[in-house]
């Protein structure tokens, strides 16, 4: 592997993420427990910083510490077909174990229905926890992504609302040049990481998306920042130049892969040696890509956050299966790695027919992966790694046919 120096960067950029997080209250800042679709612009501009639950059991995931927590939550009731996020953050909270010190008492918790019942659940029983008050944004289901202007009004008054209860907490009026400050700094941010996730099509490609899983913290949580847009500055510019002189992430690039649904993160390292020792490179990812999506216009941004949560949440199957067709064609994909998220069922409900179709399509093989995103103790990595190897064993063969 080649690994990329500007990553570790990242390290203090999240050390000084979680410090300013826990030191909110003394200076003058509010904490607002989110999701992954949320205007977090607008949270920067009236002085809250968004802490994501989802991230911090994606901390815990990844530190292995998952078996250590989720048992804690599975003891008071909550049955392990859970999602797992879930489970480890309320374990997390339970036992005191946490890589971050935890995370700070929250002032508000906002939470849409756009993205999956479970998050409304979990975020209650966080505020009955911490006895702060939730916001839920609700979102009418938009079919295969017709455009729904009753449904766009009908959520852009709840954004719109979302302002007042925003002053109420902090006593303080939204100004209108903060909000344009943040919504321009969200856009250059997004801008640099679509330009990041483009480079992954060319041979060799400089990145994987083991890299882009690592390297999306910032546009997740610090879209809004100067933070963020100076991260993916110097991040595009090291990629640039390992493009310019032929550098690969993978040591030796023979397969060109595309990863479905949410990583396995506890296995994050395993996987990427495993397959970087068999030339097989992860180009790109639906999941990496959903942030470059999100920005919103200064003219109206409400009505913007009302399209993002209405559609770009809306991962029907003919817009799945159509992005992947492209994705096919423009990174010049080998085969497509399927991930049968066990904690994620509504990303995964609709594989079987999403790898036929992309097939039939594209001719392009995929492999389904059992797994889940944040518990060892649902899947067998060994598994993974037999499936996996036989898979590049077959498109080994293909590639051998056609020369």
């Amino acid at each position: 592997m080649n690994p990329i120096s500007t990553l570790r960067d990242l390290k203090q950029i999240n050390i000084d993420y979680y410090t300013a997080a826990h030191t909110a209250k003394q200076n003058g800042k509010f904490i607002a427990y989110v999701n992954a679709f949320t205007p977090v612009e607008l949270l920067y501009a009236m002085d809250f910083i968004p802490i994501y639950p989802e991230n911090h059991a994606v901390i815990l995931g990844a530190r292995r510490l998952s078996e250590e927590v989720a048992p804690a939550a599975e003891k008071l009731g909550y049955s392990m077909d859970l999602c797992s996020y879930a489970r480890c953050d309320l374990g997390s909270i339970l036992t005191g174990k946490s890589p971050t010190f935890g995370l700070p008492k929250p002032d508000l918790l906002l939470v849409s229905n756009s993205q999956c019942g479970t998050l409304t659940k979990w975020f209650e029983v966080l505020s009955r926890m911490y006895g702060a008050p939730m916001v839920l944004i609700d979102v009418p289901h938009s079919g295969n992504g017709e455009k729904d202007p009753e449904a766009e009004r009908y959520v852009k008054a709840q954004v719109e609302e979302l302002v007042n209860v925003l002053q109420d907490i902090t006593r303080r009026k939204l100004e209108a040049g903060r909000l344009g400050e943040s919504i321009r700094l969200s856009r250059e941010a997004s801008d640099l990481w679509t330009r990041v996730l483009l480079c992954g099509v060319n041979r060799p490609s400089p990145i994987t998306v083991f890299d882009q899983f690592i390297a999306m913290a910032p546009i997740v949580a610090q879209r809004g920042t100067r933070v963020a847009v100076e991260f993916y500055k110097r991040l595009l510019e090291e990629l640039e130049e390992r493009v310019d002189k032929g550098i690969g992430a993978v040591s030796q690039e023979r397969f060109r892969l595309f990863w479905d649904n949410l990583p396995i993160w506890p296995e994050l390292r395993r996987l990427s040696e495993f397959l970087d020792a068999r030339g097989a490179a992860l180009v790109t990812s639906l999941y990496t890509w959903a942030w470059a999506t999100l920005w919103v216009g200064e003219q109206d941004p409400f009505q913007d956050w009302a399209e993002q949560y209405l559609y770009t949440a809306n991962l029907h199957l003919e817009r799945r299966i159509r992005t992947y067709v492209e994705y096919a064609a423009q990174y010049q994909l080998d085969g497509f790695l399927y991930h049968s998220n066990r904690s994620c069922k509504m990303v995964s409900q609709d594989i079987l027919e999403l790898r036929r179709a992309v097939a039939e399509r594209t001719g392009i093989p995929g492999v389904i992966l059992e797994a889940d995103h944040n518990d060892p103790r649902l899947y067998s990595v060994e598994t993974l790694e037999s499936q996996i190897q036989s898979f590049l064993e077959i498109l080994d063969g293909r590639k051998r046919s056609s020369a």
